[in-house]
C-alpha cells in the first residue's frame, strides 16, 4: 500500500526466543530488502501526539514519526480468578505432572498452566495438556512430561521452524550452523542427542528434527564422526 514501515524490536535480533543471532540477522536482511526499516535493541518510552498518535519516542531520545502504531506483546495468562480461588500461582497456575492444581479437583491446561516452570503459550502443548487433564478429571491416569517448545511460522513468505533449545548454554554443547543461499539451518547437540534446531527458508527437515527431539533419539553414531554441516543435513533428510 506504499506505507513506510519501521519495526522496533527490544531484543538484539528478531524472534529472539525462536532464532539464533545468525538466523535473526538473515531475517532482518530480508525485511530490509522489502523496504522495512528496522531498529533492534530499541526500547519504546512514549507514544507522542494529542488526539492521535504522531510519533514513537525511543529510550535513546530518537523520535520516529508515526500515524499508526501496532504493538505486539505476546501472551500472558490471566490468573486473577485462580488467585481469588486460592490456587497456587506464579506466572501461571502451578500444576503437577497430572496437571492438577493446588485446589482439590481443579485441573489446569493450556496457556494458563505452568508446568515445571514453563508456560508454553502455543497450540500443540495446549491441545496435549487438555487431553491429559481430561483423562485425569474423568478418573483415569495420565501424566504430562513436558514438551520441547516448537514454533512453525511464516514471516513475510519466509518459513521459520524452531524447536527446543536454540542457543548453547553448557560448555559441552555443539552448535552447527549453515547458510545456504537464502536458507539457514542450525542444530544444537547436547550429549548424544539433538537439543534444538532452527530452520529459516527451507523447513523440509522440520518433522525429522521434531521426531529426533521428541523421541530422545540417540545420535552418538552421527556425532562420533565429528560431522560437518552437510552430513548433519543428510542424516536428518534420510530420516524424513
Amino acid at each position: 500500500r506504499g506505507v513506510r514501515v519501521t519495526m522496533v524490536e527490544g531484543a538484539e535480533w528478531l524472534l529472539r526466543r525462536q532464532l539464533t543471532p545468525r538466523a535473526g540477522q538473515l531475517l532482518a536482511a530480508h525485511l530490509e530488502s522489502l523496504g522495512i526499516g528496522l531498529r533492534t535493541g530499541a526500547r519504546t518510552d512514549e507514544l507522542t501526539g494529542d488526539e492521535r498518535v504522531r510519533g514513537v519516542r525511543l529510550a535513546d531520545g530518537t523520535t520516529l514519526a508515526a500515524d499508526l502504531v501496532v504493538v505486539a506483546t505476546g501472551v500472558r495468562p490471566d490468573i486473577s480468578l485462580a488467585r481469588q480461588a486460592g490456587l497456587r500461582t506464579n506466572v501461571g497456575v502451578l500444576v503437577d505432572d497430572r496437571l492438577r492444581s493446588s485446589g482439590d479437583g481443579v485441573y489446569a491446561a493450556g496457556d494458563l498452566a505452568e508446568h515445571r516452570g514453563v508456560c508454553y503459550g502455543t497450540w500443540a502443548p495446549a491441545q496435549y495438556q487438555g487431553t491429559i487433564a481430561g483423562i485425569n478429571a474423568a478418573g483415569g491416569f495420565a501424566e504430562f512430561a513436558g514438551m520441547a517448545p516448537a514454533n512453525t511460522l511464516k514471516v513475510l513468505d519466509i518459513g521459520v521452524f524452531s524447536i527446543g533449545t536454540v542457543r548453547p548454554r553448557d560448555p559441552g554443547d555443539l552448535m552447527i550452523e549453515v547458510v545456504m543461499g537464502t536458507s539457514y539451518a542450525g542444530f544444537l547437540f547436547r550429549g548424544e542427542r539433538l537439543a534444538g534446531a532452527v530452520l529459516l527458508g527451507d523447513t523440509t527437515l522440520a518433522l525429522a528434527l521434531r521426531a529426533a527431539i521428541d523421541g530422545l533419539q540417540d545420535l552418538s553414531a552421527l556425532l562420533r564422526t565429528k560431522p560437518g554441516v552437510q552430513q548433519v543435513v543428510d542424516w536428518f533428510a534420510a530420516a524424513r
